[in-house]
């Protein structure tokens, strides 16, 4: 997972001269959500740069390090600044040097062509049409970066979350979709891919049409045909492929609430990005049953604990100060 969040630093860190990009990069850095990962691959790309003598730079670039490393300094003896993180300190300096003057580092870029972004907050989705007429949907907390224009010889974009894609027929370009562990390439098609930051799995769906599945550019690529879904273990390693509910998969795109054989705690961390709310509990004391829910798409956030709350029989919730707390049920208590 750090090599992940490496990556996506790394990415941002190739991008030249477009702001927009680079402030939707400052603001999902600076978000509290996986800021040990986040700070960790700040600081392998801060190590590669000059003053360890791993990285060849311009003069032009050495210089705009040197300007950055003076800021962070200064920032770092005002008040105040001290007791917050590296991260928190130095990423908007940083990466704005870094974004304005390395060069692209993962060669993916397109060269001469400006990448835009579209970074959809906690507890909303967004649609998009792409330059060749591809339709996007992309759920909650999850960032799309995308080329003002496709290049003559193929269609490719970056996701990082969870989007689904009805991609315009195109049999001179393949569509080309990059997302962490996963590349998925396609011509004309329609599929969903899931590939969130910290969440123990990844996968993704052919809704219809075809498609050609890597991971990690290592393994052979994988072919699914329709209705079926490749799932990848990331603490494993493991990848299966087997037809899932369809009518589950695509739920979000409808702004549906639908699960089938889910934990609770897997039922509350798709909560958390639903919602925009923390949840606070105990792992250990939800147990391993699973069961079936569906929601409304207006369903409020309190409606959907009473259900399950009343379905589980074994928990009680508050919320409070922007969170929910989830407790065992007290025997008795109600």
């Amino acid at each position: 997972m750090d090599d992940y969040f490496r990556k996506i630093t790394e990415l941002f860190a190739s991008l030249k001269d477009s702001d927009s990009p680079k402030d939707a990069f400052h603001r999902w850095l600076a978000d509290e959500k996986f800021s040990g990962e986040k700070e960790r691959a700040l600081r392998e790309v801060w190590d590669a740069l000059p003053e360890n003598g791993q990285t060849r730079l311009s003069p032009e670039m050495r210089r705009s390090l040197k300007d950055v490393r003076r800021k962070i300094a200064r920032r770092r003896r005002s008040a105040g600044v001290l007791p917050l993180r590296f991260w928190q300190v130095s990423a908007a300096c940083l990466l704005a040097a870094l974004i304005s003057t390395l060069s692209v580092v993962t060669g993916d870029a397109p060269e001469g062509r400006e990448l835009l972004e579209l970074y959809v907050p906690e507890a909303e989705t967004a649609s998009l049409t792409l330059p060749d007429g591809t339709r996007v949907k992309v759920n909650s907390g999850a960032m799309l970066l995308y080329p003002e224009e496709f290049s003559d010889e193929s269609r490719c974009v970056y996701l990082m979350g969870e989007a689904g894609f009805s991609v315009a027929e195109d049999e001179e370009r393949p569509f080309i979709v990059k997302a962490g562990d996963f590349q998925v390439t396609a011509l004309g098609t329609e599929f969903n891919l899931q590939a969130c930051p910290g969440e123990p799995t990844a996968s993704a769906t052919l809704l219809s049409g075809s498609i050609e599945v890597r991971l990690n550019s290592r393994s052979a690529a994988r072919i699914l045909h329709p209705s079926e879904q490749l799932v990848y273990d990331r603490r494993t390693g493991q990848q299966s492929v087997h037809r899932p509910d369809l009518e589950e998969v695509t739920a979000w795109q409808r702004g549906e609430l639908l699960f089938r054989s889910v934990t609770l705690q897997a039922l509350f961390t798709a909560l958390e990005k639903r919602y925009d709310c923390p949840f606070v509990y105990a792992p250990a004391t939800l147990g391993e049953d699973t069961y079936m829910f569906r929601f409304s798409s207006t369903a409020s956030l309190s409606e959907v604990m009473d259900i399950v709350a009343r379905v589980a029989g074994n928990i009680r919730y508050r919320t409070e100060g922007g969170k929910c707390h989830v407790y065992p049920l007290r025997q008795g208590k109600r």
